[in-house]
């Protein structure tokens, strides 16, 4: 099976999914570079936050495609515009940000399904992968819908009963959760522990896969033992640092090496 099949039966499944975020890396060959890493299953580009636009969004979508790797786009609302045209520009995906009711979530279906499941216009050089037909377009692009607010949760088992064959996976978004629960960035708060583990029950309950932001390899393993399965862990700039700090800093930081030349007295 080539990587979009492993990662549809992995959805499926609710089997461990892992991937990252990128926020500024519009490069092809970094691109290139992350899109070839065989331990990841999707990466996803930021039209929310990050610095992606209808412009530079098709070189990466394209390298990703080159390179079989499934990319997803977080578009910055939830307008038929952004949704179908990153469909159009090859997206194989589209996260939702800021989901709270069902009707979003149908605006959503709409413009990501051809008729006559939705209304969305055949057009777009990368929409459809080489062989594929528009039956499999609509069986195999995939919505993400993210939770940010407690108004989502409360909205959530009806989202799921209504929409739940159209919805590969519900992701929370802690930060802004965190914020709409009126506690910036408290992650370790018993309120918005419960909150996470509510919407993992929720979506355990119906065999949804289920996942969350995490800011590194601790929260992530934190998080596969409440009952996630979808892993989207750190974004490019975090991934720099971080690569910077393991092989950079310890040299910068030690003492100067043994028979250097000793400072002028």
């Amino acid at each position: 099976m080539n990587r979009y099949e492993i990662l549809k039966e992995k959805l499926k499944g609710r089997e461990k999914i892992v991937g990252t975020l990128i926020t500024l890396t519009v490069s092809a060959p970094m691109i290139e570079i992350i899109a070839g890493e065989a331990y990841l299953d999707y990466v996803i580009f930021d039209m929310e936050h990050g610095s992606f636009n209808n412009e530079n969004l098709i070189t990466p979508l394209q390298v990703c495609r080159l390179c079989g790797m499934p990319a997803f786009v977080r578009v910055p609302d939830h307008t038929n515009f952004h949704i179908a045209r990153c469909l159009d520009l090859g997206a194989d995906g589209i996260m939702l940000p800021r989901t709270e009711s069902v009707e979003q979530v149908r605006a959503a279906v709409e413009a990501m399904r051809f008729p006559p499941v939705g209304h969305k216009g055949k057009g777009g050089y990368c929409q459809v992968r080489p062989g594929e037909t528009l039956a499999d377009f609509n069986r195999s692009r995939h919505l993400l819908v993210q939770i940010e607010s407690p108004v989502g949760i409360a909205a959530l088992p009806d989202m799921l009963d209504r929409y739940g064959s159209e919805i590969a996976a519900i992701i929370i978004g802690p930060y802004d959760l965190s914020f709409t629960m009126g506690m910036p960035a408290q992650f370790d708060d018993p309120a918005f522990q419960n909150a996470v583990k509510e919407i993992f029950d929720i979506c355990i309950s119906r065999k949804k896969s289920v996942g969350i932001f995490c800011d590194g390899p601790a929260q992530a393993e934190k998080y596969l033992e409440m009952g996630a399965n979808f892993m989207w862990i750190c974004t490019d700039d975090q991934i720099v640092k971080a690569g910077l700090r393991a092989m950079v800093a310890p040299i910068a930081e030690t003492p100067k090496a043994p028979g250097a030349a000793a400072d002028s007295v």
